[in-house]
């Protein structure tokens, strides 16, 4: 039973099942027997067309070959019985070995080592520290977190990581919006105008003496980097309540900071991935400009993808990763051959930055935007559907296909939800395993 449990059933059964194609007189090259599970219960658990795919060689008929194969097979701890059908072998999971792997399942049964202890990083649910965590932000937090657990499970070091972008050009309208608030006016174009950020102004009064003192391009960034941190504890508080943690949460002003964004332009310009054109810097293959991208804008400013350059050093080849997961939403898919480029060009292999896309997340009731103030916020969701039933509709669909939450639905108890089934079926499962306690 041990040997099983750490090997698999279906590997017993095909080694049985090679030994007695070897005891029927097969010397040389064993054909693609085609061990698999069975199409139809009525053939058992799994099923192979050993006798069709040995006839040929041993020129016999293929239910003869089949019959003396399922009279010879002997699968290890009786795991399974082999039946002939036609010049098919069906095997079928017997009845004593099933119920000892059930007592045998603790935490952990079914995972492996994969893996090997192989150090990766998996990066999601990155959206900028601006406001609340939505509906539409939870998709790929919990699509991130299922990944890093997979990874886990299968014996991969897997490092969680939030990466915080802290000085970009929505961060700075962020802080231009707190400041506004501060104030008592409106928040410029484009800023946040939610009732979130008259409250983090009034704790900046509190928190940050004199601030109201200071000029606008003085306090902007000490206010930004307030909101940001008290937004990072909220959306850390928010994700805790799905059952989702992060080992780290990398705030993008440490790159520049440890100077990593400026020693990969300056590696890039050395190789001619960097050139100069109208007064900005510019990243593309050497000797071709159509799919140049700007890398520091001409006044200077730096883009994310400087940032984005610092950051694949970061990881890589400061802190040694042997491959980086990114879980993006779709509307990020246009920079993924960019990403590749450059972890090309600074010379890591561009496979082992691995860019998993997910679709959007529409609100039935409409369109959710931070910047407006209008959205129903992820703890708003837990508070009315709870984490589990989030969780699980969220990983209902294939991330490649677009999610229209209808949160109605989500909180009807019957059976047009489809988290119904799931909690119908954990309850299922508590009876059951409360009846066999007090049978056994």
């Amino acid at each position: 039973m041990t040997a099983i449990m750490s090997g698999g059933v279906r590997e017993a059964i095909h080694d049985a099942l090679v030994k007695a194609v070897r005891e029927i007189g097969v010397d040389g090259e064993i054909p693609d027997l085609e061990l698999g599970r069975a199409k139809v219960p009525e053939h058992g658990d799994y099923a192979s067309s050993a006798g069709l795919k040995l006839a040929r060689g041993l020129r016999q008929d293929p239910k003869a070959i089949a019959s003396r194969l399922a009279a010879t097979i002997r699968v290890a701890d009786d795991a399974a019985r082999a039946e002939a059908a036609g010049g098919y072998v069906n095997f079928r999971l017997t009845d004593d070995w099933l119920r000892q792997l059930v007592s045998r399942i603790t935490p952990g049964y079914g995972g492996g080592d994969l893996g090997r202890g192989e150090r990766l990083q998996v990066e999601f649910g990155s959206i900028n520290p601006t406001g609340p965590l939505h509906i539409g932000h939870g998709r790929g937090v919990t699509l991130g977190d299922s990944i890093c657990r997979l990874l886990a499970f299968t014996g991969h070091s897997v490092q969680r990581e939030y990466y915080v972008n802290s000085d970009n050009t929505q961060t700075r309208r962020f802080g231009e919006s707190v400041y506004a608030r501060l104030h008592g006016k409106e928040p410029p174009e484009g800023g946040y105008t939610g009732d979130y950020v008259t409250e983090l102004a009034g704790m900046a009064r509190h928190d940050l003496p004199g601030i109201e003192s200071l000029t606008q391009e003085e306090a902007e960034p000490k206010l930004r980097m307030y909101a940001i941190h008290k937004m990072v504890e909220r959306i850390g508080a928010s994700v805790a309540r799905l059952n989702v943690r992060y080992d780290e949460w990398y705030y993008e002003n440490g790159l520049w900071e440890a100077g990593l964004p400026q020693r990969a332009i300056e590696t890039l310009r050395e190789s001619g991935h960097i050139k100069e054109r109208d007064g900005a810097l510019w990243f593309g293959e050497p000797n071709d400009e159509e799919e140049d991208r700007v890398v520091i804008r001409a006044n200077g400013q730096p883009t994310y993808f400087a940032s984005d350059l610092g950051y694949l050093l970061s990881r890589f080849e400061q802190r040694g990763f042997n491959r980086v997961i990114e879980v993006w939403a779709s509307d990020h898919h246009g920079y993924v051959p960019r990403m590749k480029s450059a972890a090309a060009a600074l010379g890591f292999d561009p496979q082992k930055l691995v860019i998993i896309l997910h679709q959007m997340v529409n609100l039935k009731e409409g369109k959710m935007s931070k910047r407006a103030g209008r959205f129903v916020t992820l703890d708003e969701l837990v508070d009315r559907v709870g984490s589990d039933a989030v969780r699980y509709f969220y990983l209902l669909r294939s991330p490649d296909t677009t999610i229209e939450f209808d949160l109605e639905l989500a909180v009807t108890q019957g059976n047009e939800n489809p988290v119904y089934y799931a909690q119908y079926a954990h309850a299922r499962l508590v009876n059951v395993e409360a009846a066999a306690s007090e049978r056994h």
